[in-house]
């Protein structure tokens, strides 16, 4: 059976096999499930590698500015600098939560796509 799940705001499609000691109730047309405690998980911590922790540029082109000092803390989507590209100004937002360890790049520099703008711990 194919069903569709929303965990955390974020959909999967699952097959499921109700196993026997489980249980599934059609109601309405929808299943409730009857799941063991035993089965349960623990709830997921986000895996957050050092890689994440670096802010890098989406596009090549000129910084407008810098929204962030070190020191600052931010969370994940805050704005960390905005860049011209062909008059298309992009901001870009902070990968993760964190506190701002280093700015590498300062209003009228030209950065490359993948380049490091900053470093977050």
């Amino acid at each position: 059976m194919k069903l569709l799940i929303t965990l955390e705001s974020k959909r999967y499609e699952v097959d499921v096999e109700i196993l026997p000691d489980a249980s599934a109730e059609p109601s309405n047309g929808e299943y409730r499930l009857a799941i063991p405690d035993s089965v349960l998980l623990p709830p997921l911590l986000p895996d957050i590698r050092e890689s994440d922790k670096i802010c890098r540029s989406p596009i090549a082109g000129a910084i407008v500015s810098v929204e962030v000092a070190v020191g600052m803390r931010v969370r994940q989507d805050d704005p960390i600098a905005t860049i011209d590209a062909m008059k298309v100004e992009t901001v870009v937002g902070a990968p993760v939560d964190g506190l701002v360890e280093e700015v590498e790049v300062r209003p009228g520099d030209a950065v490359k796509t993948g380049q490091v703008l900053c470093r977050l711990s």
